[in-house]
């Protein structure tokens, strides 16, 4: 007789998952979603059009300003994560995003279909993003230190920070030129 055994998978740790490439591209659709729920309720076509890759641009210009900064800061400093650790942890918070971003767009659809007030709620929805990306990151890349050093130093604290300060900045100036796009409000400032 064969014995047999059932094979479990470890409970969640948060940061333990691989990133996953399915997960990004829906991640992705997530946040082009928050764009073309907004950008349905224009009543304007160009500004309309405008809005569909709004959200991503946003996004993914503040993760990709941001994080080599980040990760820089992090080895120079001599912190014990792997930059790979710390990317695939930016990785998740942007999955995390994407899936949030997905959810509002809903909400966005619906202030879109029945009021004037899309380009409100998008402004509100990004900056609700912005915030669950902001934490769930702090949360995962806490979470890379602490799987490589038992304790996690008070400069990572700090590092953090001072990150989250620079991806808002990032956020915020890219956010004004792609109002300024999509609205046409005529160049940059």
């Amino acid at each position: 007789m064969l014995a047999t055994t059932t094979l479990h998978p470890p409970p969640y740790e948060l940061g333990a998952t691989p990133v996953d490439s399915r997960a990004v591209l829906v991640a992705l659709l997530g946040l082009l979603a928050l764009g073309a729920a907004a950008g349905l309720g224009s009543p304007a076509f160009t500004p309309g059009l405008r809005l569909i890759p709004s959200v991503l641009l946003v996004e993914l210009a503040s993760l990709a300003l941001g994080s080599p900064a980040l990760i820089a800061a992090h080895q120079f400093m001599g912190l014990a994560a792997a930059p790979e650790a710390l990317a695939a942890a930016l990785g998740r918070a942007l999955i995390h995003a994407g899936r949030v971003a997905g959810g509002l767009a809903l909400i966005v659809l619906f202030f879109g279909a029945t009021t004037r007030l899309a380009a409100p709620m998008l402004l509100i929805a990004l900056a609700g993003v912005g915030v669950f990306t902001s934490v769930t990151a702090c949360a995962e890349l806490r979470a890379a230190e602490r799987r490589a050093a038992t304790v996690v130093a008070p400069m990572f604290s700090l590092l953090l920070l001072g990150w989250l300060s620079l991806s808002w900045l990032i956020a915020a100036r890219v956010g004004v030129d792609v109002a300024a796009w999509v609205f046409d409000f005529g160049g940059t400032w």
